[in-house]
């Protein structure tokens, strides 16, 4: 007798709980720190270009296992920004293995971002 308002309550219940709009996963925001700048650029080309197989937000997994996380890359011993640059210039030509090239008017942004990944207490996550 009661079953029919019961399962109608809980249909509303999880009917609340679906998002309006198309159902593709919501981007966790970027730290407070990125919120302008070449690192929030940095930031918003990354998880166009780059999140595919990197994890470009601290505390992720890379969704591709071969790919080394964004905060890894950070807190890579002696990394600088300078070094970083170079890096991202030449990260990407192994066309035997990936068909992707970070372009020259990228790798500042890209750097600026990345690099505010770093931090004292960094342990990788277990990928």
């Amino acid at each position: 007798m009661f079953r029919k308002p019961a399962i109608a309550a809980c249909a509303l219940a999880l009917a609340a709980c679906q998002s309006a709009g198309d159902d593709k996963p919501v981007p966790a925001a970027p730290s407070a720190f990125v919120a302008s700048g070449p690192a929030k650029a940095g930031y918003d080309l990354s998880q166009a270009l780059c999140s595919g197989c990197h994890a470009i937000s601290a505390g992720q997994i890379s969704p591709n296992p071969l790919s080394p996380t964004f905060a890894m890359i950070a807190n890579t011993q002696g990394l600088t920004e300078v070094t970083l640059r170079d890096f991202l210039r030449d990260s990407h030509n192994f066309p035997e293995t990936m068909n992707f090239e970070v372009v020259e008017v990228d790798v500042d942004v890209l750097a600026a971002y990345i690099i505010t990944l770093r931090t004292e207490d960094f342990k990788p996550p277990i990928q």
